[in-house]
């Protein structure tokens, strides 16, 4: 009998984002368990050593995974290798081992500090993943501009909780002074350049919404007064952290149900 010609069926972009966000996310988690399995034997002195093993082998794995995501990143930009909706690029590979190499570097040096860090910071990865590729651009340039004032406003508090780094807590209200000129600068630049494409009668090249120059504009501006409410009023940092909260769930009600 002779054999079918038929090839496989080639995936489609849909398929190929929902694979990518589910692999993120079950990567995210199987971190936090190691992670968690790992502070297990770092807290108690019978199974540091244990600990500070399996820290050193997931180093090494580190390690090879990065130079894999090399070897495999120079035959795909040489043309040896096809990234046509290839899940493990060597890109995908060398961030992935990136990141394994510098949390247990930071484990077997600072002890299981950063481990608390990587419970919260995994998770918000994932998320930020999935709303990228689930949601308009503005909404996760929305969704980041909050998540960084969150966190200086966390940086303030306990730059001022300490006794040798209150100055960090000034420092931080300036980072977030810069990066909120430097994002209303470039919105202004985009939408003038917007504005000039569609006087001329070509179709704009951004993927913005309507609304997308003002709620860019707004944002920033929130979270810049609301850490320096922080800073002026730490007492009442639950509630710029609410506020922030808050505002972010209204924005992401609105582009969910835009989604329906």
């Amino acid at each position: 009998m002779a054999k079918s010609n038929v090839g496989k069926k080639p995936i489609s972009e849909e398929e190929y984002t929902t694979n990518k966000v589910l692999t993120v996310f079950s990567i995210c988690l199987l971190g936090v368990l190691v992670l968690m399995i790992l502070q297990r034997l770092l807290d108690y002195g019978n199974t540091w050593a244990t600990g500070m093993l399996v820290s050193k082998i997931l180093l090494g794995i580190g390690v090879l995974g990065a130079i894999c995501g090399v070897v495999l990143l120079v035959r795909e930009i040489s043309g040896k290798r096809s990234t046509a909706r290839r899940i493990l690029c060597g890109r995908n590979v060398l961030i992935a081992s990136i990141v394994l190499v510098l949390a247990m570097a930071a484990i077997m040096y600072l002890g299981t500090g950063p481990i608390k860090l990587l419970y919260v910071v995994l998770p918000v990865l994932a998320v930020y993943y999935l709303v990228y590729h689930s949601y308009a651009r503005e909404f996760f340039l929305i969704a980041v501009d909050t998540g960084v004032g969150v966190g200086m406003m966390w940086l303030i508090r306990r730059a001022l909780d300490s006794a040798s780094y209150g100055w960090m807590a000034y420092a931080v209200l300036g980072a977030a002074v810069v990066l909120t000129i430097v994002q209303l600068i470039c919105v202004a630049t985009l939408r003038r350049k917007s504005g000039k494409t569609a006087s001329r009668g070509k179709k704009g090249s951004t993927q913005f919404s309507r609304n997308a120059y003002t709620m860019l504009t707004i944002t920033p501006v929130l979270m810049a007064v609301l850490v320096a409410a922080v800073l002026f009023a730490p007492a009442h940092i639950l509630i710029a952290m609410g506020v922030a909260a808050a505002y972010l769930f209204i924005t992401a009600v609105y582009y969910t149900v835009k989604l329906m």
